[in-house]
């Protein structure tokens, strides 16, 4: 139980200190003094032991805090560092590809070796240090404030943001194993297409060899077949899979197994049921018990909003509202429509051939891509050479390059960050026996912008709290605007310099929608917490429908579609996709930003800026606030050329 420390007692202290260290610093003392106070527990000591402590502990102005920061900064980094180190490699066996998964690698991966970090902080007493000196500043005052602040008071800022719940290890394990596990699942939940029929018949429409992981290479497998003789069967056939997978219709036997042949349009009899759901279900609860010890974002959506993005929540809802209901999507519609020649279909919302460009053939770039990048090694030995394709001058090229490593990935790859800088970030890429393809160059190149984002904003920073971005949303900009030139990296002829408006537009539509969603059934979670896996998966069905209904439904021609559930993100990442969208916004004005310019020649100084608040980092980087009108505005522009 927490012993109060009341105002009487919070003054006590600040006459103590100003005795000693004089009044010049009252105003500081009382907002520290009152930060330590709100976490003191019982067990911490008595109101005498509050005060001798904070005495002791508190740091005046000068080079007494100057000190006083440094050290913390070396210690920080360090523990922080080699916390994540030692992460990173009790999470190998999932996400690289180095044989069978054993069963022990989910026992490993879900060993979160910091997870008593906040407990023994508080035991010897360091958390205390940090919210004397350093206290938390709500989001509020950082944007209020924000803007006037040197970076070394960010980085003072940042520091304080280190430890702003407290929160037991026993609630933090519980947390990272219910991550673990869903992580584990989605990891291996490959469908092989070859085994799906349609309308009782025995030809199989895909080669045999070929495995697709739910959702990502599914979805990709889908855009790809545009253009091609025979795309629409095999494209609903794809899709009828990913609603058995959403439904939990599919075939328990059918989940990373090529032995059965199953119609997807069929009920199975003996379908997986809710496990999906029970892996949501599992997060949610563990949640749960992080909530009770965090008063000021009691949910995991208040903090996802107010503490990792650092924009509230309406902010964002409305960001996403502003861009379905804009007059533009349902002109895109009928664009598509009209480009394929047919009614659409609740799987063009993935349509992305908006180039009047002849189409590259994926054959060929698979070809290329194959005798490349035959293994995860060949393409990071390539990255100085696509780094200078983007403009990045030769000694930046390969000063990144030297901090990034490349990995085969179990799943669709990702970019693993740093925490320290003697260490190097990692990408990992899904590399087949026989290579590369090209779908997976796109995705390794989207990769690649989240690596180089992540060594500039940590090995080129000024000050080591202020590493990273405002939030994942910003790193996920950078990746867009990498991945939109995969061509021209690949040495394409004639390869766009930057994506199409229109083609944006409607890739961030799509995952806009896909994330209000997610944020939907977490609202929905924390109004109905005791529900059970089944009654979850009801909910998921019934939410994606009514998202679908309410913004895509009147420009598709048809209601009830369950495509904006089909994410894997929703299974394994809590309440992550919002950023994708968000990211496109922020991407869309970048790249206004580079017009011009190369990505090399600005990339950098963008990413050095660090950890600031979302808005105040636009300002700074591409002088404008965060907004979905320009996208929307350049969308309808190009639909008047279309």
């Amino acid at each position: 139980m927490k012993l109060p420390i009341d105002d009487a007692a919070i003054e006590r202290t600040l006459r103590l200190i100003t005795e000693a260290k004089g009044n010049a610093c009252r105003d500081r003392a009382l907002e520290g003094v009152r930060c330590a106070a709100s976490f003191w527990r019982e067990e911490d000591g008595d109101e005498t032991a509050f005060g001798s402590f904070c005495l002791e502990h508190f740091a005046c102005e000068g080079d007494e805090r100057d000190a006083l920061f440094r050290r913390l900064e070396g210690v920080f980094e360090t523990l922080y560092g080699s916390l994540h180190l030692i992460g990173t490699r009790l999470e190998w066996g999932v996400h690289v590809d180095q044989g069978a998964l054993l069963p022990v690698d989910e026992l490993l991966s879900a060993w979160q070796p910091g997870a008593h970090l906040s407990d023994d902080l508080y035991a010897n007493k360091l958390a205390f240090v940090l919210h004397l000196n350093f206290p938390y500043k709500a989001l509020d005052r950082k944007i209020k404030e924000g803007p006037s602040w040197t970076r070394h008071q960010w980085a003072e800022a940042r520091l304080g943001d280190s430890l702003i719940d407290r929160v037991p290890a026993d609630a933090s394990q519980r947390q990272a194993t219910a991550f673990a596990s869903a992580q584990s699942y989605i990891s291996s939940y490959n469908l092989y297409p070859a085994c799906l029929r349609e309308g009782g018949s025995e030809e199989a429409l895909f080669p045999a060899d070929k495995r697709l992981l739910m959702h990502w290479n599914m979805r990709d497998e889908i855009k790809a077949h545009y253009g091609q003789d025979g795309a629409l069967r095999r494209q609903r056939l794809l899709y009828a899979a990913m609603e058995r997978v959403v439904d939990g219709g599919i075939a328990a036997k059918a989940i990373n197994a090529d032995a059965l042949s199953w119609e997807p349009q069929k009920a199975s009899a003996a379908p997986e049921g809710d496990g999906r759901y029970e892996k949501i279900l599992a997060i949610f609860k563990a949640e749960c018990g992080v909530d009770i010890w965090c008063p000021d974002n009691p949910s995991l959506i208040a903090r996802r909003f107010n503490v990792d993005r650092e924009i509230p929540e309406k902010d964002v809802e409305r960001l996403f509202h502003d861009l379905l209901s804009s007059p533009a999507y349902a002109k895109t519609a009928k664009l598509v429509s009209a480009r394929l020649g047919r009614p659409l279909e609740a799987f063009d919302v993935w349509y992305r051939d908006f180039s009047s460009a002849a189409k590259p053939n994926e054959a060929e770039l698979d070809a290329i891509t194959r005798a490349r990048y035959p293994d995860a090694r060949a393409f990071k030995a390539d990255i100085p050479r696509m780094l200078r394709v983007l403009g990045f001058d030769g000694d930046t090229a390969d000063w990144l390059a030297e901090r990034i490593e490349v990995d085969q990935a179990r799943g669709s790859g990702h970019a693993m960050p740093a925490a320290m800088r003697s260490d190097k970030v990692r990408l990992r890429t899904r590399v087949p026996a026989t290579g590369m393809d090209y779908k997976g160059f796109n995705i390794a190149c989207h990769e690649l912008g989240h690596n180089v984002e992540q060594v500039f904003s940590l090995h080129g920073i000024d000050e080591y709290f202020l590493a990273g971005v405002p939030n994942t949303a910003f790193t996920e900009a950078f990746a867009f605007v990498f991945q939109a030139r995969d061509l021209l990296m690949l040495g394409r002829e004639g390869a766009a310099e930057a994506p199409e408006a229109l083609a944006d537009y409607w890739a961030t539509c799509e995952i806009a929608g896909v994330a209000l969603v997610d944020m939907e059934l977490w609202r929905w979670m924390y109004e109905h917490p005791s529900c059970s896996a089944a009654d979850l998966r009801q909910a998921a069905l019934d939410i994606a429908k009514a998202v679908w209904n309410r913004y895509f439904a009147a420009a598709f021609g048809f209601r009830d579609a369950l495509v904006l559930g089909v994410y894997s993100h929703m299974v394994d990442s809590a309440m992550y996709l919002p950023d994708y969208p968000l990211g496109h916004i922020i991407s869309f004005q970048i790249e206004a930003a580079l017009q011009g310019k190369s990505v090399g020649s600005q990339m950098g100084r963008m990413c050095r800026l660090g950890r600031l608040c979302p808005g105040q980092w636009m300002r700074e980087a591409v002088g404008a606030e965060l907004s979905a009108e320009p996208l929307i505005k350049a969308a309808l522009k190009e639909l008047e050329r279309a």
